[in-house]
């Protein structure tokens, strides 16, 4: 029937919890609570060991039902949790593990008395409540836990999924060709430039291939610096006019940021904003020191109609962004993308740490 169950409601991830429809989950799950149990009995150790067995014993039986029963109603009801924000979540589920708690409480008191006192009581109100307290908080501190590492985990899934995306994109055949094709032609004609664009090609990968999570504005610039050097050589000048609106003296260039944040929407403005344009345009860069924050601008001039082929993966690699903001500074960090009859503007906002 447990099985059955799992197998009916296990398809979706719910939020930031583990999958609790799954035997695997449920099993850490149980082990998890023995531990918990194991803590509360050596917490109110007896004298004698057959009495610690016992308290053992019971402490398990009443952790592990409260556990098994949270778990498996959560998966029950995992289509509606799963609809709810992140603070309803979590209120929520130690809402549900607090019920299940009083639900065992009353069991042990009714078994109790009628072991002791040979009749029925229903309710101890300190008993309940003590018991109520630990179960929520031990909850709340392991959805803490678990909100921490999904956090992390995500964060680092979208630095790769970024990272995989921008050496895809440097893998394309025609980035390549016109890139090495650039290079050939430098060679005899100026061979200082034919090395600088090698050099430059060359730390295009180094940084997509890096697997720090963190690296510096300086950094990150230096990289988009070296990318529109190369575009800058295969479609000209005339097709390519960059517009910088930086102040250089008051950049913390040393700031901490997740890596490829900027250069991917400077490459998406070229692809999808001035490439496809015969005369090309005007791609426009500011960084500004708001105090507590950056703020980035990104603009391009709007394609002609008919050459909209590529705004699915444009839409793609915003959303990639956004998701990594959202990750790595939560809503400290905003994206903002307005879009006028001449221009596309991509903006967004990071908190200085």
């Amino acid at each position: 029937m447990i099985n059955k169950l799992m197998s009916l409601t296990a398809n979706k991830k719910l939020g930031y919890l583990p999958d609790l429809c799954s035997f695997r989950t449920l099993l850490s799950v149980v082990l998890a609570a023995e531990v918990l149990a194991i803590i509360l009995a050596l917490a109110n150790s007896s004298a004698t060991y057959t009495e610690a067995f016992i308290r053992l014993g019971l402490t398990s039986l009443f952790v592990q039902w409260t556990v098994l029963s949270s778990s498996l109603f959560i998966c029950m009801v995992s289509r509606v949790l799963r609809q709810q924000t992140v603070f309803q979540l979590t209120v929520l589920v130690a809402s549900i593990v607090g019920l299940f708690t009083v639900f065992a409480s009353v069991l042990t008191v009714m078994a109790h008395s009628y072991q002791t006192m040979n009749t029925l009581h229903f309710w101890d109100g300190s008993f309940v409540a003590r018991n109520v307290f630990i179960g929520v908080v031990v909850t709340l501190l392991v959805l803490r836990y678990l909100y921490v590492q999904n956090n992390h985990s995500e964060r680092v899934k979208a630095d790769s999924g970024a990272k995989y995306d921008a050496l895809q994109s440097r893998m394309r055949p025609h980035f390549l060709f016109n890139s090495l094709n650039t290079i050939a032609q430098l060679i005899h004609q100026d061979p200082h430039n034919a090395e600088e664009a090698l050099l430059d090609l060359a730390d295009i990968f180094r940084t997509t291939l890096d697997t720090r999570t963190r690296i510096t504005l300086k950094e990150e610039l230096d990289v988009t610096l070296r990318y529109l050097r190369m575009e800058g050589l295969r479609l000209g000048k005339r097709r390519l006019n960059i517009v910088w609106d930086m102040d250089r003296n008051t950049l913390p260039f040393n700031m901490m940021i997740p890596p490829l944040l900027l250069q991917p929407l400077v490459e998406n403005a070229i692809y999808h904003g001035v490439q496809p344009r015969k005369e090309g345009g005007t791609l426009g860069i500011s960084l500004y020191d708001a105090g507590s924050h950056l703020d980035i601008v990104v603009t391009n001039p709007v394609p002609p109609d008919g050459t909209n082929s590529h705004q699915k993966g444009n839409h793609i690699a915003q959303e990639n962004l956004k998701k990594r903001l959202q990750l790595a500074y939560g809503t400290r960090a905003n994206l903002k993308i307005t879009k006028s009859a001449h221009q596309y503007r991509v903006a967004f906002t990071i908190p200085k740490e």
